[in-house]
């Protein structure tokens, strides 16, 4: 038997691992992998994929599951490693070259060894040989979305209608690099929908006027809950969400997301001030969030999530639906039930009916929030429903703000208002 090893010398964790997955595919071989760490502090949200069964692992093996449909599973020891070589041709990628030490301890068991290496070209990857330098593949790209594709361009998406502009609280950088599932989910339920789409990046440096200038002419609002795991990126996903309040725009929160956006309905309806920091937000003594109980472990993995009669949720995603969970804390029942006045409903639950899954704001275009984190879902040939749901709001709402009476009538608002004349 003969293990392949991938080495790609970068420390960007959206890159580990992909071209090994594309070789994997390509062979109809498994995957295993080492444990890997990366650079927390440059990329916060480089240990976020987490795979059906619930393990957490390095972002950049979405990719395996997207390509091939196989899960990653767990982190293989060089022990195991050695054992699943002795039945089967196996992957496995690296950060550095082969060394020689770790090729013996392989090879004094019988296994052997193929040594390849992941270089760049410009915008394409393409693997070599690295004792020869022959190159083994042609070159990959990525397209705008991050999704990896064989050549130039991937296969055209035929789309109609005008471009929708997207608003995604975080920046380019950090979901290219460090997390790509939104992204590339994002571009999965475009393409399924044949619709143009523009991202426009919600970054902590726009706030106040800035803010309002970036989405003033947005047709849809994403609050991704892995941006969210530093201060700053908190505070633009709430004032992000408290715009959307303000200027009806569909709006989806996912996990740390979703309770961003019941802060900030909070501390519309309350009146009370809301302190956001690195764990539950605060509305003067009632918290947004709580933390799952310390004698229980994270919600990972998939999970059931029950919807509840008559909501935009059950109309959208069916009596029940599977959601993928990075879960370490849950809706405050006393927030909900403060809220639920103002129009904030429960619209989904967990297995047990004891927790809240998702919640939806009445009386608002599309005010949705998940727990779980619906990307990770994704496919490129079988799109996440919630974010397909979500982006068919957009496109319908956009339509009909196009002909309303109000839309027709109402004068063009500069960008840039300072530079108006007179």
């Amino acid at each position: 038997m003969t293990i392949t090893f991938i080495a790609h010398s970068t420390p960007e964790p959206a890159l580990y691992g992909a071209m090994a997955a594309i070789l994997a595919e390509l062979r109809a071989l498994p995957l295993c992998h080492f444990p890997v760490s990366h650079d927390a502090r440059r990329f916060p949200n480089a240990r976020q994929h987490v795979t059906a069964q619930g393990h957490s692992l390095t972002s950049g093996l979405v990719w395996l599951e997207r390509l091939t449909g196989r899960g990653a599973g767990a982190e293989s020891s060089l022990e195991s490693l050695i054992y699943r070589a002795l039945k089967e041709d196996i992957v496995v990628p690296l950060r550095e070259p082969l060394s020689a030490e770790l090729s013996a301890q392989i090879t004094a068991h019988g296994i052997e060894t193929e040594s390849l290496t992941v270089v760049r070209h410009q915008d394409k990857f393409q693997l070599e040989d690295s004792t020869t330098g022959k190159v083994r593949s042609n070159g990959w790209g990525r397209d705008a979305f991050g999704r990896w594709a064989l050549g130039s361009v991937s296969q055209p998406v035929m789309r109609a209608g005008k471009t929708l502009r997207i608003a995604l609280v975080g920046d380019f950088a950090e979901q290219r690099d460090s997390y790509p599932a939104m992204l590339a989910a994002l571009g999965d339920a475009a393409d399924a929908l044949a619709m143009n789409i523009d991202v426009v990046w919600v970054t902590p440096a726009l706030l106040g006027s800035q803010l309002d200038s970036t989405l003033f002419d947005v047709d849809g609002i994403i609050l991704p809950g892995t941006t969210l795991t530093q201060g700053d990126h908190q505070a633009a996903a709430l004032a992000t969400a408290t715009w959307a309040l303000e200027n009806p725009t569909p709006l989806l929160g996912i996990n740390q997301g979703m309770h961003q956006m019941v802060t900030a309905l909070g501390q519309r309806v309350l009146g009370q001030e809301c302190v956001v920091m690195q764990g539950p937000s605060t509305l003067g003594s009632l918290q947004t969030a709580l933390p799952l109980s310390e004698h229980s472990q994270p919600r990972l993995g998939n999970h059931p999530v029950k919807t509840c009669a008559g909501s935009l949720l059950a109309h959208k995603m069916g009596e029940e639906f599977t959601l993928r969970y990075n879960q370490r804390r849950y809706l405050n029942p006393q927030i909900l039930s403060a809220l639920e006045n103002a129009g904030l409903t429960v619209s989904g639950m967990d297995e047990s009916g004891e927790q809240a899954q998702a919640v939806e704001l009445m009386n608002h275009p599309y005010f949705i929030g998940v727990q779980g984190q619906p990307e990770l879902m994704s496919r490129r040939e079988r799109p996440n429903p919630l974010l397909m749901a979500f982006l068919q709001q957009v496109r319908q709402s956009n339509r009909e703000c196009d002909v309303s009476h109000a839309a027709l009538t109402k004068s063009v608002r500069l960008r840039h208002p300072h530079f108006s004349m007179g």
